[in-house]
């Protein structure tokens, strides 16, 4: 079984500053607190000056330990799979016009070579770099890279459903939209249990609200014969995914656990709602239940929370 020390974790910046075809504009990469703009007394380029370069070095070090941290806290899921290495590409220059803070980037990760991708957007790296430079004195809340960890476990199921996902065909999106719960409300199980989940506080409110959400968006597609990036994009859209979807996969855990005596969802959901901890081992535990809940089988399920 391989080692925690062993995972090599790559954290860069995308396109880096130092390579030769990155044909680099200084506005791209100026905003960076601590970021020196203009030549070098040598009349080089100010993306190549030592301090800046040091300055590439430190985020990228800094996003490297926060990996890490999530890293360890994961690993009794994590451990059980092959890691040759963990690459984690930092835009710097928004060049995927993302509004997120990262990603797990499954179409270029390859879990058979133990190889996986990671994504910083812009919008993280503002708050990683305000923090390096000491304008900021916290960070995000979410267990963030946690979450996208969460991603890489669920890769072949992510795979799999993403052909519904770019479909133009209606009842495609409308079963897609329905996954995308089970996708985000995994990922999302254990910030639910940490108490980092605020707005809906029980299983019941949950599935009243995937109820009535799966019932418009259904009604929507329904007056379209196809669909487009732009209508897919406004679907797939929205926060509900991630503070609804993990409700509805502890339900769905609660399938398993109400045929033993070994856990009682009922007492963990009491606890989430009145901000209790629950135990760090119980966590995983039913994160681990949850991952049995595949693609096919959360399909299977629909019925049991909306009209199909």
């Amino acid at each position: 079984m391989q080692k925690l020390e062993e995972v090599k974790i790559n954290a860069y910046l995308s396109p880096h500053p130092l390579d030769d075809d990155s044909f680099l504009e200084e506005e791209w990469i100026s905003w960076l607190p601590g970021y020196i703009k203009g030549e070098t007394e040598d009349g080089l380029p100010s993306y190549l000056s030592d301090s800046n370069i040091a300055l590439y070095v430190r985020i990228e070090n800094f996003t490297v330990d926060l990996f890490k941290s999530a890293l360890s806290r994961m690993w009794p899921l994590l451990k059980e799979y092959h890691y040759k290495s963990l690459n984690i590409s930092i835009d710097y220059s928004n060049y995927k016009m993302s509004s997120s803070l990262a990603g797990y980037q499954y179409k270029y990760s390859n879990p058979g070579k133990g190889i996986y991708f990671f994504s910083v957007d812009q919008k993280l790296l503002s708050y990683y770099s305000a923090f390096i430079d000491k304008k900021v004195s916290s960070l995000p809340e979410m267990n963030l890279w946690e979450h996208e960890l969460m991603h890489a476990i669920d890769h072949w199921n992510i795979l799999k459903a993403s052909s519904l996902a770019h479909s133009n065909i209606p009842l495609n999106n409308l079963q897609y939209y329905f996954i995308k719960y089970r996708e985000e409300g995994i990922a999302n199980l254990l910030d639910l249990m940490d108490g980092k989940i605020n707005g809906i506080n029980s299983r019941t409110k949950a599935k009243e609200v995937l109820a009535n959400n799966y019932a418009k968006i259904k009604m929507e597609l329904s007056t379209l014969e196809k669909t487009d990036d732009k209508i897919r994009s406004e679907i797939y859209s929205g926060y509900d995914f991630y503070e609804v979807g993990p409700w509805i996969m502890l339900d769905l855990v609660n399938e398993i656990f109400s045929l033993t005596d070994d856990v009682s969802i009922m007492e963990v959901e009491r606890k989430i709602a009145n901000g209790e901890e629950n135990s760090e081992e119980l966590k995983f535990e039913i994160i681990r239940h949850a991952f049995l809940f595949d693609t096919d089988m959360f399909l299977s399920r629909l019925d049991n929370y909306c009209e199909a």
